[in-house]
């Protein structure tokens, strides 16, 4: 599969915020004093809230882009061929909306300018008694606020690529010659990074395998909903989980049969929620076969992955899912509090390992002690009490 380096950057063109900088801001030094005695120094608030609002709208797409379509390490980011399409979308929506923004905060000037005037006034009128040094302070903060030219256009998006990378051999450099120079620096440089990134990704995967074995051991199939199958308006657990591992399984081998399992499951969700009797029959029992074989092949994942946290991980929730049904029924079971207690230490070393099976074995272990603790003796004691004394007479209300 062919990869293809991109990057987006979202900026902006003006000062966002300050940090009060007293050399900065040229003022005398009785001035500055009182700043300082008055620990303004670790004030940072932002010029424009504006501003500050459509910056973070753009690079919530930005990170879209980036979660939906590529797979990186560190701020090196790969496309594949099978999500350029997808990805020149984003960077269209991107562009599209960066225009947008700027048209926005044109308009805008006058009313952030006005705020960041009263947030001056705010900040800095409680700090002086004199009216000229309070003044020349509040003078010095209007000046760092963008002018309505600068505002013009304040944001910036840039997009470098999808450029090819080509990972053909390379010799050795010739001295003197820079295109043999490029090639070379070019296969070795980049050949790591994407390594570190189908490194990376792959042990995502991993990771999201262990936490999908986590939820279907301890989702009920009665409880399955919009949180694991999502809605016109928000994306489910089980999509979010397919469609990264279909992404993954582009760029890296391994985990391909894993991606079709995820997508049948979140189908087989969908068809859990259906009020046809039928369908929900035949979803029950699809449930459970795509249950089983979840577990075999993150099993098969396991023995054919290199050590890594994700690994570590999966081998963590897969020794647990082994005995988890069983630990369950034992804690249900369970008549007294000392021996609960005992199932209790026995839970204890598993419980950091994943999340939702930890709050389940946590709400059966208190809503046993609950049981045990609700009842007028311990069944154990009061056995115990009937073997020592035969002859004791039991009222029972009828």
């Amino acid at each position: 599969m062919n990869h293809y380096f991109l990057a987006c950057s979202i900026s902006g063109t003006v000062r966002q915020s300050v940090q009060i900088a007293f050399d900065d801001l040229k003022l005398p030094d009785q001035t500055i004093r009182t700043l300082k005695e008055k620990n303004t120094v670790s004030i940072r608030p932002s010029l424009s809230n504006a501003l500050k609002g459509k910056l973070d709208s753009l690079r919530s797409l930005q990170r879209e882009l980036y979660d939906e379509c590529t797979i990186h390490f560190g701020d090196a980011h790969f496309v594949t061929e099978n999500y350029f399409y997808k990805a020149h979308e984003y960077i269209k929506d991107i562009k599209y909306a960066t225009e947008v923004a700027n048209n926005e905060l044109r308009e805008l000037w006058d009313q952030e300018y006005a705020a960041w005037q009263e947030t001056a006034e705010n900040i800095l009128r409680p700090l002086f008694e004199d009216e000229q040094e309070y003044d020349l302070a509040f003078q010095a903060y209007m000046k760092v606020f963008p002018t309505k030219a600068a505002y013009h256009a304040p944001i910036r998006v840039s997009v470098v690529g999808p450029l090819p990378v080509v990972l053909e051999v390379a010799d050795e450099p010739v001295q003197g010659d820079i295109q043999s120079l490029l090639a070379y620096e070019n296969n070795i440089n980049t050949a790591q990074v994407l390594e570190a990134a189908k490194a990376s990704a792959a042990d995502r995967a991993l990771t999201m395998g262990a936490e999908l074995l986590d939820d279907l051991d301890a989702r009920n199939i009665t409880k399955i909903g919009k949180q694991q199958t999502g809605s016109d308006k928000k994306r489910g657990s089980w999509e979010i989980t397919a469609n990264k591992l279909k992404l993954i399984s582009d760029s890296v081998p391994g985990f391909e049969e894993l991606a079709v399992l995820s997508t049948r499951l979140l189908e087989c969700g969908k068809m859990l929620t259906s009020p046809d009797k039928s369908t929900y029959r035949q979803a029950q029992q699809e449930f459970q076969v795509i249950q089983s074989s979840v577990r075999s092949e993150l099993e098969s994942i396991c023995n054919n992955r290199d050590q890594s946290k994700g690994l570590e991980k999966l081998k963590q929730s897969l020794a647990l899912s082994s005995k988890y049904k069983t630990l369950c029924e034992r804690i249900k079971s369970t008549e007294n509090i000392s021996h609960l207690n005992l199932l209790v230490a026995e839970a204890n070393t598993e419980i950091d390992v994943y999340e939702q099976r930890s709050k389940h074995l946590r709400k059966l272990i208190e809503r046993r002690k609950e049981l045990i603790s609700a009842s007028a003796d311990n069944l154990d004691e009061l056995i115990a009490d009937v073997k020592d004394n035969p002859n004791t007479e039991i009222a029972v209300d009828f």
